[in-house]
């Protein structure tokens, strides 16, 4: 099997290999140093659903996450396929941090992608993330898109 990255490709011996990389995007053209985006991936247990997967990441990051404040919480799609939609705020060590996250239920993984800026998030910076964010689409991307990332 090949497994293709954005430097290359390495080709895999048959067996259960699973995607669980983390992309991490910076963001370095938007105005608070230290906005971006990172895409993980992880496998949904047998058994669960994205309902029961979203209510787990609430509580966790109600948790672990010092003064966290959700400021939206609502279903949503990306590409036609059931994601969910949190927008949070929360104190790291004294800084003010500012998180989107889409949930996306890809089969039987978990799609997710989080757009952070630290401090507040200025309406510029929220729809660039966002128009980011939902602009995923699955599948290669189209070959020869001029402005298709280099």
């Amino acid at each position: 099997m090949l497994y293709q990255m954005q430097e290359g490709y390495l080709t895999l011996a048959t067996g259960d290999w699973q995607d669980r990389t983390v992309n991490m995007l910076a963001a370095n053209h938007l105005p608070t140093k230290g906005t971006n985006l990172v895409v993980t991936r992880e496998a949904l247990p047998p058994g669960v659903g994205l309902a029961d997967y979203i209510g787990n990441q609430k509580a966790i990051l109600t948790k672990e996450l010092a003064k966290f404040k959700l400021l939206v919480d609502c279903p949503d799609k990306i590409d036609e396929t059931p994601a969910h939609f949190l927008e949070f705020s929360w104190d790291n060590q004294g800084n003010a941090m500012h998180q989107i996250i889409f949930i996306i239920n890809d089969k039987a993984n978990i799609l997710n992608l989080t757009a952070t800026v630290p401090g507040a998030m200025d309406d510029d910076t929220r729809a660039t993330l966002l128009a980011a964010i939902k602009s995923f689409k699955f599948g290669p991307a189209p070959v020869g898109q001029e402005d298709a990332p280099k």
